[in-house]
């Protein structure tokens, strides 16, 4: 063969690979948005469906919640809370058994966003593990399984960390990130560099708004958050696509900023976050709406050794 019609064949094939390649990559992601919108029909319902909820009262308490060693949420700020509030936490907890809550508490802000020296003096905690069914039981009322009260403070403290354990029963059972390979016995930069090679390519489908590559992405999140919060309805599956496309309408731009890898879930977890400032703690995957900003958090596991990370939370 010569050399102008063996270039000629290697175009062609090179032209027809990329054409079936990219076929089969929309075809799969299709493929995937209709199993998210008909994921209610693999979801369980139950005679008693609890979903557990952390409910907390504070005051001058930065603090960020873990529930089995996964970042449920930072709250900032100072002042007091609005009475008790409510934070949803049943997709971290993954089967009946004793699980983790911690807590650890920041000084406050200063003026320049940074944080003082010391917790504050003043800093009041109450915080309740509560659980409910909310189809069956119309009210406010809930069953309580555990509470705390963080005691006087009365020495300078850089921070405080709080750790306890409760009991979770719940008729389902998630595999979540349990199988996953522990990520902290893995080489710290190459690790990290794969977690941010992997958010780069998560936020590029939603700077293209690329519904069906994010549903590709996160089938097996929505699929166990949808049981864990027991979505049953046809109508509780397709929010999922009409929420995500009404968010990504109204953005701007999507960016990535730089951040801090983050274990968690004793090593099974990791992404990068925004380590300080107003945005500690956020995800580095940022949407520009315009008055406000939108984050998009990705949680990854390795589901077995050589394994390419994905996004689980």
């Amino acid at each position: 063969m010569t050399n102008l019609k063996w270039m000629s064949f290697s175009l062609l094939f090179f032209l027809v690979s990329s054409y079936s390649q990219e076929k089969v990559e929309k075809i799969m992601s299709a493929e995937y948005k209709d199993k998210i919108k008909n994921n209610y029909k693999n979801v369980k319902s139950y005679d008693y469906n609890p979903i557990y909820q952390v409910r907390y009262e504070n005051y001058n308490c930065p603090m960020e919640l873990y529930v089995n060693d996964v970042l449920v949420v930072y709250l900032a700020g100072d002042g007091r809370s609005a009475g008790e509030q409510i934070v949803q936490v049943p997709q971290y907890i993954l089967k009946t058994g004793q699980q983790s809550i911690r807590v650890k508490i920041y000084p406050l802000l200063d003026k320049n966003r940074n944080f003082q020296k010391f917790v504050s003096r003043d800093a009041e905690l109450k915080i309740r593990i509560t659980h409910q069914d909310y189809e069956r039981e119309k009210t406010n009322e809930c069953k309580e399984v555990f509470k705390a009260e963080l005691p006087k403070i009365e020495h300078d403290l850089p921070f405080i960390e709080l750790k306890r354990e409760f009991t979770a029963t719940v008729p389902y059972e998630l595999e979540g990130w349990s199988k996953g390979v522990d990520l902290s016995e893995e080489k710290p930069e190459e690790l990290e560099k794969e977690v941010n090679e992997r958010l780069k390519e998560v936020a590029a489908l939603y700077r293209n708004k690329d519904i069906g590559g994010l549903a590709k992405e996160h089938y097996n999140r929505v699929r166990e958050f949808d049981q864990a919060y027991y979505f049953n309805t046809k109508e509780s599956s397709a929010s999922w696509e009409s929420e995500i496309q009404e968010a990504l309408n109204e953005s701007k731009s999507i960016e990535v900023l730089s951040g801090k890898m983050k274990l968690m879930a004793n090593g099974k977890l990791v992404t990068v976050l925004i380590s300080d400032g107003a945005f500690k703690n956020k995800s580095i995957i940022r949407s520009d709406v315009g008055d406000y900003y939108d984050f998009y958090p990705q949680y990854f596991y390795r589901p077995s050794p050589g394994a390419k990370l994905e996004v689980i939370r």
